[in-house]
């Protein structure tokens, strides 16, 4: 991309301004395409789709074009099959509908004798001695079933022996390698165990060589430090007296002045008391106990403080025995310090005293806060409690509405199941009847010859699948006996049978 100045004829840069002047953008297909191909890509969409659906209506029309002329093509196949029908129907009307009517007639008749043979075939076998022989095919399939699981059963019992066989096997083969490595094992630590108890009794020999010569060195040198220590000892008891014996009078007129200071205190220590009596009469009945207690245990403080100080002044007489007036200084700078932590404490505890009554305050206002919150959240709980009421008896009075209508559609339901349940029953009424019907001819020769048939069939699918047809012998033996006892009394006499008063154990009904 690139961008020009072009000149009109008699134009130069000296003489024409850049406004006058001509200017061009010089770019390329192809990337002036990219710039400008977003405002035609609707126009660019429906171009492909007009392309695509010209693309499917030229391959229709030249697959109809082709297979127009093609004799079993699917439209060509569907129009003969319409002109073939519509002459089958044109030329039925000129046919004779006796013929049509006889036509018909034996179709179903056939129909019909197929339907029959099947229905009689079915309820042969499933009474009397074909179902016995039903029963003794089932029998064979069940022995067979049988053996093959005492196959597999004893196929598992023998797998189990080998499976425990070789797990014994493994069982002792590991024991032996586990032996073998445990005893080499132990034989690898009494090994190593012997090497560490040379070591350590090595090492135990050169501690002991080593204590001793420390302990010598030790002992000689404690025995000096004792003798030095008593000597400086000795001197420093020396100093002591010499001191006592300068310094007794200055003790004495110390010990007098600290009585002194002790009265004092004792008489600030009772008037205190005293206005601490006198405030407790100023506190409620709720509180006295407390103050009470409180003044019990400040007592004590004091008693302890006295009896501390008592202590310090024995201290300091004491140490005014045995002290220089440096050491005096030091102990009247002591008794300051008491004294400015007496009047600390007596400030710490009035701090206290007024801190405990801001916060009987606080507490106070802050019950009422959370006696004023409780009370809302009680109202609030009232308000959600009757809104739940509403809610909950509006529901069940949905919920009683949904319970009627769904008790109306189960009645309503029963009503089309018992309809529905009346209507097969009727239709399996009729359908017993009509096997009533065609069961209730049927000749000793055709009996027999159902059944030795439907035997001849039993046997040969016994045989087929290398079952066991002693069942099927026995129950084809015991009919044959049945069959001779019963042609003695009537011998191919036709009877109408009755299933009601069938009976199972005989190849024949009884009417």
């Amino acid at each position: 991309m690139e961008s020009q100045w072009y000149y009109f004829p008699g134009q130069t840069p000296q003489n024409t301004k850049i406004s006058d002047r001509a200017h061009a953008l010089h770019i390329t297909k192809d990337a002036w395409s990219n710039i400008t191909q977003h405002l035609d890509r609707k126009k660019r969409i429906q171009e492909a789709i007009d392309r695509e659906h010209a693309h499917k209506e030229a391959l229709k029309q030249g697959s109809e074009e082709m297979t127009k002329k093609w004799p079993n093509s699917v439209q060509n196949l569907r129009l003969r099959k319409e002109e073939e029908r519509r002459h089958r129907f044109e030329g039925r009307g000129k046919e004779d509908k006796t013929a049509l009517y006889y036509k018909m007639r034996a179709e179903q008749e056939a129909v019909r004798k197929e339907y029959i043979d099947k229905i009689k075939k079915e309820v042969f076998i499933s009474q009397g001695y074909p179902k016995e022989l039903t029963s003794a095919l089932i029998l064979s399939e069940t022995l067979y079933e049988r053996e093959k699981q005492k196959e597999f059963r004893s196929k598992i019992k023998q797998h189990d022996i080998e499976v425990k066989n070789r797990f014994d096997a493994d069982i002792v083969a590991a024991d032996a390698k586990y032996l073998q490595d445990k005893k080499e094992q132990e034989q690898i630590k009494r090994q190593k165990a012997r090497k560490e108890g040379e070591f350590l009794r090595n090492q135990i020999k050169e501690h002991e060589e080593t204590e001793k010569r420390m302990n010598r060195a030790h002992i000689e040198k404690e025995i000096r430090d004792r003798i030095k220590a008593a000597e400086e000892e000795e001197l420093i008891k020396q100093y002591e007296l010499d001191i006592i014996a300068k310094k007794r009078k200055e003790i004495a007129i110390q010990r007098k002045k600290a009585m002194n200071d002790k009265h004092k205190r004792q008489q600030l220590i009772a008037k205190d008391e005293e206005e601490m009596e006198q405030a407790t009469k100023f506190y409620s009945e709720a509180r006295q106990r407390i103050d009470c207690m409180m003044k019990i245990k400040d007592k004590q403080m004091r008693d302890k403080i006295a009896k501390h100080q008592q202590e310090l002044h024995s201290h300091v007489v004491a140490l005014h025995e045995a002290r220089d007036a440096a050491e005096k200084a030091r102990l009247d700078n002591a008794i300051a310090q008491m004294e400015a932590n007496d009047k600390a404490k007596a400030e710490a505890k009035a701090n206290v005293k007024a801190k405990n009554r801001r916060e009987r305050i606080e507490d106070r206002e802050e019950h009422f806060r959370k006696q004023e919150r409780e009370k809302e959240i009680d109202n609030e709980m009232k308000k959600w409690e009757m809104l739940n009421r509403m809610k909950t008896a509006e529901t069940m009075k949905e919920h009683d509405a949904q319970n009627r209508k769904n008790n109306w559609e189960k009645i309503l339901q029963y009503r089309r199941d018992l309809l529905e349940q009346m209507a097969d029953d009727r239709a399996a009424q009729k359908r017993e009847k009509e096997i009533d019907e065609i069961m209730s001819h049927v000749s000793y020769d055709e009996a027999d010859k159902m059944f030795f048939d439907y035997a001849n069939e039993v046997l040969e699918m016994a045989k087929s699948k290398n079952r066991s047809i002693h069942p099927i012998e026995k129950v084809i033996a015991v009919s044959m006996f049945s069959f001779s006892e019963s042609s003695s009394n009537a011998h191919h006499s036709r009877i109408i049978r009755k299933p009601t008063t069938y009976h199972p154990g005989s190849a024949r009904g009884v009417s």
